[in-house]
């Protein structure tokens, strides 16, 4: 493990690891709710144009955004929370919803998260009990069977149990908000959001609380509030200005670049580390936030859909024209005080100096074949990390992969570096067990680890010719499924587990399948068959590299193959 500019005092690592379970829950339901975010922006864009036209096409659209918001929204939610746990459950995700959408008066959209999970585990657990015991060629009907009834299940959970709970449970909440409102309350929940958006939590709550709860309420105002309490850029506009005039020379220079990623591009995690520097600044963002957030109340001003990221553009893009003043002067007045309280801070305290500390003894001697950048939602901040370092190394004459991921889907592979924000090491190493990692204050300080990453690559140019050589070195592996008498699905099932495996353990294999009765056996390849086959035909005589297994559609298997070839 090697840590650049640790923090400790910013963030104790074990309050990291208190909020990994926490984390992981609101985890889920962003990954149900990103997918989907293009449905929020067609249904405020047809809400607009709803209220523009008139006679029968105002009419249609209106019933178009109910249907958005209350049938289509609620299932692909659900589908998306099933299908975390497995593919095939997504459809009976989609299914099992149905019950609570009919039934309720409401968008489900808290619901479908809760219901999607549900159908997905309950999927993934049957699944992984029945399927050692499914005779080969019956793959696919039991499947389907599985589908319809375990979807069939749920939904009538769902109309009996879980939308009572959620509906009496979103009732309690729903006043509990309204009743903030009504006491001019609500800017002191920004006192306790601020800091946690500041540890990264910023994406969970806003997509797994903040937009939910708006849209209920935006169902009877039109615009919501909630929208605008996490993806308010003022907090972040103040602090990286207060960088900019009050700052070192260095912090001054990151923070004009940072200033306009952070104001135009929305991504609020690029001024995350310069708080974390200083953690005396994580009052200056409580006291912005709550500014924007009372002037915002004060003005009954809120957005008519979702915001991701938090830009400029995209925030007025989403304010109804009367609502314009309130929310720009909300931004405006949240970076200044903001910036205010910065300032003062700045010249109060020193900063904690960040030390590049190089622990080239933790690190294996493994040769890495790829660099992944690791975040909380895995685009944002860690797109932009990944683009600056590739654009370095090739820069040096270093080839070599280079992408980005969320931390929650982070591979675990021993030949892979890994390079996360600090407030994610415990997270990554929990994740990624086997890789080398890097803990980072800023993804666009690449500069400061670019050393220890051409340290780990042993500063070997990875050239086209040098990966040619290698290709020749190590010919691709093949592997062919054999199948009986034109009965092949579960084969090709099979092949779709093996061919993601091999992805996800880089490994380029070839992977196809074939007749066993027209099989010329070949040295080089591996070959894939049920034990009644390879008795039938005598493969092990036949063959000179045979797996045979119980079940195609068996991920262990393919497992133990894959790490075999490894």
């Amino acid at each position: 493990m090697i840590n650049v500019g640790e923090n400790l005092n910013a963030l104790p690592a074990n309050a990291v690891a208190k909020l990994t379970w926490f984390r992981q829950l609101l985890h889920y339901f962003k990954q149900m709710i990103m997918p989907n975010l293009s449905i929020f922006i067609a249904w405020g864009l047809l809400s607009i144009v709803s209220n523009i036209v008139s006679g029968d096409l105002r009419q249609t659209l209106v019933h178009v955004t109910d249907w958005l918001i209350y049938l289509l929204l609620p299932i692909l939610i659900s589908y998306s929370g099933a299908k975390i746990f497995d593919q095939k459950a997504a459809v009976a995700g989609g299914i099992a919803v149905i019950g609570m959408i009919v039934v309720s008066d409401l968008p489900q959209l808290f619901g479908a998260m809760i219901i999607g999970l549900i159908t997905g585990g309950i999927f993934h657990w049957v699944d992984r009990w029945l399927a050692p015991k499914i005779k080969p060629g019956y793959e696919m009907l039991l499947n389907n069977l599985m589908i319809g009834l375990i979807g069939g299940v749920v939904c009538l959970l769902g109309i009996l149990v879980i939308q009572p709970l959620v509906e009496g449970s979103l009732s309690y909440v729903g006043r509990f908000v309204y009743w903030l409102i009504e006491q001019h309350l609500l800017p002191v929940v920004s006192l306790v959001l601020e800091p946690l958006k500041v540890l990264f939590l910023n994406n969970v709550i806003n997509h797994g609380i903040l937009t939910p709860l708006g849209m209920e309420m935006a169902q009877h105002t039109g615009h919501s509030i909630l929208f605008l309490m996490e993806a308010n850029p003022g907090p972040g506009i103040g602090i990286l200005s207060a960088f900019l005039f009050a700052g070192d020379r260095e912090k001054s220079v990151k923070a004009g670049g940072a200033l306009m990623i952070q104001a135009v591009g929305g991504i609020h995690e690029i001024y995350f580390p310069f708080v974390l520097m200083q953690p005396a600044l994580f009052f200056a963002v409580m006291v912005g936030g709550a500014t924007g957030t009372f002037v915002f109340q004060l003005f009954a001003s809120g957005l008519n859909a979702p915001v991701s990221p938090g830009s400029l553009v995209i925030i007025l893009g989403n304010t109804p024209p009367s609502q314009l003043a309130g929310v720009i002067l909300g931004i405006i007045l949240s970076a200044i005080a903001t910036f205010v309280c910065a300032i003062l801070l700045l010249k109060k305290t020193k900063p904690v100096e960040s030390i590049l500390q190089e622990r080239s003894q933790l690190m294996n001697h493994e040769a890495v074949n790829q660099i992944i950048f690791a975040c909380d939602a895995g685009m944002g901040s860690s797109a932009m990390g990944a683009a600056i370092l590739k654009k370095k190394l090739h820069a040096q004459g270093i080839d070599i992969p280079i992408s980005y991921t969320s931390i929650y889907d982070l591979p675990n592979h021993k030949k892979q570096l890994v390079i996360v924000q600090s407030a994610f090491q415990s997270l990554a190493q929990e994740k990624a067990k086997e890789s080398q990692i890097i803990a980072v204050d800023h993804f666009l300080e690449v500069e400061s680890y670019l050393p220890l990453i051409k340290q780990q690559l042993h500063e070997i140019n990875i050239e086209p010719q040098i990966k040619k050589q290698q290709e020749v070195e190590q010919p691709r592996t093949r592997v062919v499924f054999l199948y009986q008498g034109n009965r092949r699905g579960s084969q090709t099932m099979g092949m779709t587990i093996l061919m993601k495996l091999a992805k996800e353990y880089q490994f380029d294999l070839s992977v196809e399948k074939t007749a066993i009765e027209d099989l010329v056996p070949e040295k080089e390849v591996v070959y894939l068959a049920n034990e009644s086959m390879a008795k039938a035909y005598q493969l092990e005589q036949q063959v000179e590299h045979l797996l045979i297994i119980d079940h195609f559609v068996s991920t262990k298997a393919y497992l133990s193959l894959v790490k075999e070839v490894d």
